[in-house]
């Protein structure tokens, strides 16, 4: 799954950015985000974490949500606000600058619904450990967690066809963004820990990408 370093080195150009990105991926970065924003119910109050250009928000808030979307990216996010600024949206869409670490400043059990695309495989292990205890934190009780990125192929030849087709990829996108990523090696686990229930996980593209859909434990 490449689309992460579509992604990085997309980012230079903002402006032409989620049509590039869904040209590269031969569309695959929209279906992503429609599968998404499918499993989120209508008129739900929704936090997107790594918002980008407003891509998946706008599909949430066309099918009724209010949004709270942040990104760490200042380029991302004054092209996330234009699209939005001649839309009737302003009540019922917030777009933010900043990292997952200024999550602790949102208000809690306040979300029907937290997403994240492509987002968790760029933070280190102490950043999305940080980013799904706030989402536990911030949503009501029966809330939902979707997060969909790049995984680790659960087989040895997926891993090794992963490892040779990111090589030339990864190079590339530390050369124009200086930032890396790296695929996940146990998703579901991670958010088990943090205190959420799998519902469903769903690989895609060789192995090498997932979609999973949780909810707060019934304990919490």
């Amino acid at each position: 799954m490449l689309s992460y370093l579509f992604m990085k080195i997309l980012e230079n150009r903002p402006s032409s950015y989620d049509r590039r990105m869904n040209k590269f991926s031969l569309g695959q970065t929209k279906s992503i985000k429609e599968n998404v924003a499918g499993e989120i119910p209508e008129n739900a109050r929704v936090l997107e974490i790594g918002c980008g250009t407003g891509e998946l928000a706008a599909m949430l808030l066309n099918q009724g949500a209010t949004v709270t979307a942040f990104d760490a990216n200042p380029a991302m996010v004054e092209m996330a606000r234009k699209r939005f600024e001649n839309l009737n949206f302003k009540n019922k869409l917030t777009i933010g600058e900043m990292g997952v670490e200024g999550m602790d400043g949102l208000p809690s059990a306040f979300y029907d619904a937290v997403v994240a695309t492509l987002v968790f495989s760029e933070l280190s292990e102490d950043e999305r450990r940080f980013a799904l205890k706030h989402s536990l934190r911030v949503l009501k009780h029966g809330g939902i967690l979707v997060i969909a990125d790049e995984v680790v192929p659960r087989k040895a030849v997926g891993k090794l066809l992963q490892f040779l087709t990111r090589i030339p990829m990864l190079a590339l996108a530390y050369l124009v963004s200086r930032t890396s990523t790296r695929p996940l090696a146990d998703l579901p686990g991670e958010m088990k820990t943090a205190g959420f229930t799998i519902q469903k996980e769903v690989r895609t593209q060789g192995d090498a990408f997932a979609e999973v859909v949780a909810r707060v434990s019934e304990k919490q």
